[in-house]
C-alpha cells in the first residue's frame, strides 16, 4: 500500500475485486477535522449505503463506546483482508446473536431486531447464538445476501467478531428530509 503524506490530508487508494466484502476506495483523512470521506465501492450496505456513494466517517480517535446500529468502518487485517470494510454493529461486548426466530428475525439477547434498515424479503441463515466476547463487536452489512461479516468468519480466531480496536471510525449518515 502507497502512503503520500500531506500536511492535513492523507490519501490511501485501497482496490478490491471483491465488491460484495463491502471495501472502500478514495479514502481521504482530514486530520484537522477528524473526518474521513470514503467511497463505498461494494454492496454490503445496501440499501443504506448505495455502491459509490460518499460516506463521511468520524474517526475514532482515542476509543470507541460502540453502540447496536452503528455503521462503522473497520480494519479487516484479523480476517487476512488488506483494507478496511463496512459493517453494522449488531453485538456488542457481552451480548448475544442468533439467527433467527420463528419469524425470522435475528435476536439480540434473546429480543427480536427491529431492522428497518434491511432490503425487503431478506432471508437469512440460522446461526448461533454467539456470545460476543469482551472487547469485541459483531458485525453484519445490511445486503445479508452478498456481505462478507461476521457470519462468514465464525471459523477465524475471534469466531466472527472483530476487536473494538480495529474500528477506524463511525459512518455518519445524513438524517432524511
Amino acid at each position: 500500500m502507497i502512503r503520500l503524506r500531506l500536511p492535513l490530508l492523507l490519501v490511501v487508494p485501497l482496490v478490491t475485486a471483491l465488491s460484495g466484502c463491502g471495501f472502500m476506495a478514495d479514502r481521504l483523512i482530514s486530520t484537522a477535522s477528524g473526518k474521513e470521506v470514503i467511497r463505498a465501492v461494494g454492496e454490503s450496505m445496501e440499501p443504506t449505503i448505495k455502491k459509490n456513494s460518499l460516506v463521511t466517517v468520524r474517526t475514532a480517535r482515542g476509543g470507541y463506546e460502540p453502540k447496536v446500529g452503528d455503521i462503522v468502518l473497520f480494519d479487516a487485517a484479523q480476517w487476512g483482508i488488506e483494507g478496511s470494510i463496512l459493517q453494522r454493529v449488531i453485538g456488542v461486548p457481552g451480548s448475544f446473536v442468533q439467527c433467527c426466530d420463528a419469524d425470522g428475525r435475528q435476536l439480540l439477547n434473546g429480543t427480536p431486531l427491529e431492522e428497518r434498515y434491511l432490503p425487503p424479503d431478506v432471508r437469512q441463515n440460522p446461526f448461533g447464538p454467539v456470545t460476543v466476547p469482551a472487547g469485541r463487536l459483531w458485525i453484519e452489512g445490511d445486503n445479508r445476501g452478498v456481505s462478507l461479516d461476521s457470519r462468514s468468519h465464525l471459523d477465524a480466531p475471534g469466531g466472527g467478531t472483530i476487536a473494538v480496536s480495529d474500528v477506524i471510525g463511525v459512518v455518519e449518515l445524513e438524517a432524511p428530509e
